[in-house]
């Protein structure tokens, strides 16, 4: 990424370090201010694991992987031994069609220059300072009083060196580098004591919503009023900002069991987000809290973040607003997505992640027209894992996109022969919503298919919608190319979300696959047949077909076929099952398409 010249002079004239990277965390650009801070030569293309140290990399990558998001950061980072950045960044669409970030170095400590060499001047002066005040201790001389004079300045400037590579500028409070000092000094505190503390890590729940709704003059006013709040609330004595929209507080315990641990969070939590009053309106807010207990829970300053940082996590799911102390089933469930983790690249590798399939079938013949093949996982110790479990974790490790790219191949080749003899008329398959908008997915999806000879004119790419909402220019480019190849398109689970129907006028579309939550609500809500009545009428105006999910009973399979749904599937006509299980299944009920 290379400004124009006139540009690239405005921003090498900033005394602002100015950067941006791409998606992979890969420097694409830095004016000359930032090339004197960072003093590392031929950064550009390099990430941030080329450079740094794995702790450093994690805290860079927290608050990027927020901004690649489409929030807006400013945080505390260091960028090197003791150097230490106020940072700003915003998302940045790249030209490729993917998001990167740009940032700005409002202010900077830096080791070289003002903290690491100033602190070892400042000590060497004060030591200094205190052996040649000892020799002049008897003596009450004007010299003695001067060089006590120099002593108290030096250790002025140290302190104030230290404090302000260890306060958030926003709310004042400690930042990461701040906090974990603090951990730090509870822990030995502890060791010394056998005095137990407690660390909590809180959320502002939807704070993107309040700064996409409100503004971020108005977020951070929140964040501010939060910060106070929390320093109010009783036997806590550290609070820091984590990062964004997170705080982290360490808090002595009094002598009482978790659930009065919990009743008393859960009243902090009413007071610290209770309604935050601006000039003009009234904002209501809530969080959640994840907490854990040192040495009860953990005995290192790692594992203690990692679970309250779990306990928050598992507070998100179950709806938010609450506290969630660590527990055995944390514990348990954390265990268990380790080791899922570590043994998920072999299993894709290794296939033994394999597609079982589920019949699509037509609505008035009743016959299968299509299968869907979906991922299963038989773990060899925990049997079978569900597809929600490690999709999510293979989501996470990077590892979708390989595991879409297995199930893939691993289908074309089964169902092939299905498909030359017109057994079957397609293949649906499914694609992470990260891969929709890659820069050469058209590109590897039909390079699948004529590796295993498949004919593109027989598959169907399933996307949801979220895949395309952040960035359609660039779905719309693989779409279009893969349906110029003959690759058909549905919009899986449609009717979860407000659909853009723009994008649906836009998107070249040949089915929409109506979530199985609308079809479960046949019977026992009025209104789904009028719902229903204006979805086949949308699908009439796009010249799509409609597939009904998660058919499970007579009186719904009649109903989607009453309105006008071309197919259906679902647990009526049968589960996904592995190849060989639906071969003998195909042949047992004698209802292939041809």
């Amino acid at each position: 990424m290379t400004p124009p010249e006139d540009l690239q002079n405005i921003f090498d004239a900033l005394p602002y370090p100015v950067f941006a990277k791409n998606s992979k965390h890969q420097w694409i650009y830095g004016n000359k201010a930032f090339d004197a801070l960072i003093a590392v030569p031929d950064y550009i293309g390099k990430s941030d694991r080329d450079l740094f140290p794995a702790d450093q990399v994690k805290v860079f990558w927290t608050e990027d992987r927020r901004v690649f998001g489409g929030e807006e950061s400013i945080n505390e980072e260091e960028i090197g031994p003791d150097v230490y950045a106020l940072t700003r960044k915003v998302p940045y669409q790249l030209a490729d069609g993917t998001t990167g970030l740009v940032g700005i170095i409002i202010a900077s400590v830096t080791s070289t220059e003002n903290f690491s060499n100033a602190k070892v001047n400042y000590e060497a002066e004060i030591e200094a300072a205190r052996k040649r005040l000892a020799l002049l201790h008897e003596s009450s001389s004007q010299q003695a009083l001067d060089l006590q004079n120099r002593l108290s300045v030096a250790e002025k400037k140290q302190h104030t060196a230290m404090e302000i590579a260890q306060t958030d500028s926003t709310t004042g409070l400690k930042n990461r580098l701040g906090f974990e000092n603090a951990l730090e000094a509870s822990v030995r505190l502890s060791t010394n004591t056998a005095q137990r503390f407690g660390l909590a890590i809180v959320d502002v729940d939807h704070f993107k919503q309040i700064n996409d709704r409100f503004g971020h003059a108005v977020g951070d006013h929140v964040l501010v009023t939060v910060a106070q709040r929390l320093t109010e609330l009783p036997d806590v004595y550290a609070v820091a900002r984590w990062g964004g929209d997170e705080f982290a507080l360490l808090t002595e315990l009094p002598m009482q069991d978790r659930d009065l641990m919990r009743a008393s969070f859960n009243q902090a939590l009413e007071y610290v987000f209770r309604p935050i009053r601006t000039p003009d309106r009234l904002i209501e807010i809530s969080g959640s809290v994840g907490f854990a207990v040192y040495t009860e829970d953990a005995h290192d300053t790692g594992d203690l973040m990692r679970y309250a940082d779990m306990a928050l996590m598992t507070a998100k799911r179950r709806g938010r607003g609450m506290v969630q102390t660590f527990n055995q089933e944390i514990r348990d469930t954390l265990a268990r997505r380790l080791k899922l983790a570590r043994d998920l690249p072999d299993a894709i590798t290794g296939r033994r992640i394999r597609p079982f399939y589920q019949p699509i079938m037509g609505t008035t013949d009743r016959k299968i027209q299509a299968v869907e093949a979906l991922a299963r996982w038989d773990h060899p110790e925990l049997g079978p894992v569900s597809p929600e479990e490690f999709i999510a974790i293979a989501q996470e490790s990077g590892l979708l996109s390989d595991l879409d790219t297995v199930i893939l191949d691993t289908a074309c080749r089964e169902v092939g022969p299905w498909l030359k003899d017109r057994s079957i008329t397609y293949l649906s398959v499914n694609a992470s919503p990260m891969d929709i908008v890659g820069v050469d997915f058209a590109e590897r999806f039909l390079a699948s298919l004529e590796a295993t000879g498949t004919n593109p004119e027989h598959i169907c790419l399933e996307i949801v919608e979220s895949a395309i909402v952040g960035n359609l220019e660039a779905a719309y480019r693989n779409l279009e190319h893969l349906s110029q190849a003959g690759v058909m398109i549905a919009l899986d689970d449609y009717g979860t979300g407000f659909s853009n129907l723009r994008a649906l006028l836009d998107l070249p579309l040949d089915k929409l696959k109506i979530d199985q939550s609308l079809i479960q609500s046949i019977g026992s809500n009025n209104k789904i047949a009028d719902l229903m009545t204006s979805i086949m009428q949308l699908a009439d105006t796009l010249q799509v077909n409609v597939v009904a999910e998660g058919i499970e009973t007579k009186l719904q399979a009649a109903f989607v076929t009453s309105v006008g749904c071309h197919l259906m599937q679902g647990y009526l006509f049968s589960r996904p099952q592995s190849f060989d299980s639906l071969s003998k299944w195909l042949t047992a009920n004698e209802i292939r398409a041809a």
